[in-house]
């Protein structure tokens, strides 16, 4: 038997098929473009524009999440757009942003009666470490180099000159971080405030360390979102959180990951993404949650610095329902 009636073999000569090699042809196509037991046809993944303040490492579970394709297996196809965080909070409460991730700023907005509130922190504890010219001490230190007067790096700064014991210092602004590291490398001031991976470049290369405010607490990082948003649009909500604490999970666990990650995508050596790394372990929010006194202590500071006299309850400013629900559905999952 010849199929087609003319098809030959490259020899020249008729290529010739047995009835039972025609049946496994045709069985293995068959199984070919049938579907798998069980398979479902996959969702379209859902677009979800967040902001963030700057690409930095303090927002690093929503780049490494979504570059480990984690927002993704969640079905959240995550656009992260940098915008100053006054406009990426009157893009969200217009309607034209899904998330921001500016924490403190929110809360803020929130505090004067914006329709916001803050669904899961993912950094609480702050980043900044004071760095000295080589050999410099603490004493000696006569202005220190910070992103902004006022800003939480001021802040920072302020906090380990006073556990330090010299508060007789000039504060200077830079604009950025980056601005700060430069002035050190140049000399041009006798510390800095920075934060990773900045603070291992700077210790790496031989710059003092004089101390770090990871144990202080603050609003560093979160998730905010409309209330409408949350009232409406819960589960598309929780598959967000979900994928944030998937994210920072996968952070505290998989060490060789977000060395590669750090190195590919922010562009650290290896020596300094392995350091910097270890610093992002210990200031990551893994579980999502704030205790409450810590939280209420954070929007006392915070009413003060607005001017608000009057007491303002958390569930005003924050909403942890979901998070919550989260997780509770995740423990029920794991065996």
């Amino acid at each position: 038997m010849i199929i087609g009636g003319g098809v030959r073999a490259t020899g020249g000569s008729p290529l010739r098929w047995t009835k039972g090699a025609v049946k496994l042809l045709l069985l293995a196509f068959l199984l070919a473009i049938a579907p798998k037991a069980g398979a479902q046809p996959g969702k379209p993944l859902e677009k979800v524009r967040l902001t963030v303040p700057a690409k930095s490492l303090t927002f690093v579970p929503y780049y490494f999440g979504k570059a480990q394709g984690i927002f993704a297996r969640e079905g959240v196809d995550l656009e992260i757009i940098v915008m100053r965080p006054p406009l990426g909070v009157t893009a969200l409460l217009a309607g034209e942003l899904d998330y921001s991730a500016a924490g403190g700023l929110s809360v803020r907005a929130a505090l004067k009666g914006a329709p916001l509130r803050t669904i899961t922190f993912i950094q609480t504890r702050l980043s900044f470490s004071l760095i000295g010219q080589p050999g410099m001490a603490a004493a000696r230190i006569k202005n220190v180099s910070v992103s902004g007067i006022g800003s939480l790096a001021h802040y920072a700064a302020q906090a380990m000159m006073k556990r330090l014991g010299n508060e007789k210092v000039a504060y200077v602004s830079t604009n950025t971080t980056a601005n700060s590291y430069t002035a050190l490398l140049g000399k041009a001031t006798d510390a800095v405030i920075l934060t990773p991976p900045y603070t291992s470049m700077a210790t790496l290369a031989g710059y003092a360390d004089l101390g770090n405010t990871y144990d202080l607490r603050d609003l560093q990082g979160g998730l905010v979102a409309r209330l409408s948003s949350i009232h409406e649009q819960r589960e598309r909500v929780k598959a967000v959180i979900r994928a944030t604490l998937r994210s920072m999970e996968a952070i505290v666990k998989n060490d060789n990951e977000v060395v590669a990650y750090l190195q590919k995508d922010f562009g650290l050596e290896p020596r300094i993404a392995a350091d910097t790394s270890k610093i992002i372990k210990q200031l990551v929010n893994a579980d999502g949650d704030l205790e409450e006194p810590v939280l209420k202590s954070i929007i006392d500071k915070l009413r003060a610095e607005s001017g608000i006299a009057a007491e303002i309850p958390s569930e005003r400013l924050v909403d942890m329902s979901l998070l919550r629900e989260v997780r509770a559905e995740s423990k029920k999952r794991t065996p």
